[in-house]
């Protein structure tokens, strides 16, 4: 999952980005950072369920996502 940083009507983008898409219309929160990222509607709804089920936002941006796993493999 790659972070879009810069919009281009000739992208086609997979994954969260920074900006609205015509996919990714839900805007959610870094679980880490609280950074806004666009997702598209099964990964809102993913987190939603897992919020409102009363577990931790499991969504992390890449930047934290990268860092998360290096601490986790750290230790």
């Amino acid at each position: 999952m790659t972070l879009q940083l810069i919009p281009s009507p000739t992208l086609t983008t997979y994954g969260p980005t920074v900006f609205k898409t015509e996919r990714n219309q839900r805007e959610v929160r870094c679980g880490m950072c609280g950074k806004i990222i666009y997702v598209d509607q099964a990964t809102f709804d993913f987190v939603s369920d897992a919020i409102n089920s009363g577990l931790d936002d499991p969504f992390r941006c890449e930047l934290c996502k990268d860092e998360y796993d290096d601490l986790a493999y750290e230790g």
